[in-house]
């Protein structure tokens, strides 16, 4: 099997759950299994909430004051999906292939694609942070529709677990033409950069086997 047919699972895979900013907001529920434990920044609340408790889901978090619909001052996106069957995890590791470089390689191939501007990548990089691989990039699109009419950034992370892949994603809209001349290339802050960036080297895997039990609790209002 060839990384063309890893390319197809994985979009099969994240399609089980709701793309990032689809306008819901479904019920809470308590998610179990290995999960990550992960700081919510002060003031954000739970937006939105989609997928199975044992099995794919995704939360989104905006600003206390702000709607998924039309944020502006910052959005988080945490993700999971189960892996692979085994086989295909054993023939991926035989070929050298590591489903979170895989992953964030195609989700930025995607949204280069659906920059209606100009992009402004980040460089991809691969980090160890409290023993779980996370491969990172980012980057910049000033021309993203209508919801962000002065563009939109990203840091978008990928995490391997001992049984799941997650997606981490932060994001910001200048909320000015003003605002989107500023901090070039990717018009964000050092403090908001440097914050968000923290915020993955926090991370932790949780309630999985052998794991810590999880600080993390979707069943509380914020």
């Amino acid at each position: 099997m060839k990384a063309y047919s890893y390319k197809i699972l994985l979009l099969v895979a994240f399609s089980t759950t709701a793309v990032a900013n689809a306008a819901y907001a479904g019920p809470r529920f308590a998610v179990t299994g290995e999960q990550l434990d992960y700081p919510v920044p002060q003031g954000w609340k739970l937006a939105g909430m989609e997928g199975t408790p044992d099995g794919a889901f995704n939360v989104e978090y905006v600003s206390g004051d702000e709607n998924i619909q039309s944020w502006r001052k910052g959005y988080l996106l945490v993700r999971r999906v189960p892996y692979p069957p085994a086989e295909v995890m054993e023939q991926m590791r035989a070929e050298k292939v590591r489903l979170n470089e895989l992953a964030l390689a195609q989700h930025m191939k995607e949204a280069r694609a659906s920059c209606a501007g100009k992009d402004f990548p980040m460089t991809s990089r691969v980090n160890m942070f409290n023993g779980i691989p996370f491969a990172v990039s980012g980057g910049f699109c000033n021309r993203y529709g209508t919801a962000a009419p002065h563009g939109e950034g990203a840091f978008v992370a990928f995490a391997e677990g001992k049984n799941h892949i997650f997606q981490i994603q932060y994001g910001w809209r200048p909320a000015t033409e003003q605002a989107a001349a500023t901090n070039l290339p990717w018009r964000i802050t050092p403090a908001e950069a440097g914050q968000y960036l923290n915020s993955l080297k926090a991370m932790t895997l949780c309630g999985g086997p052998q794991q810590a039990a999880c600080k993390i609790n979707y069943m509380v209002q914020e």
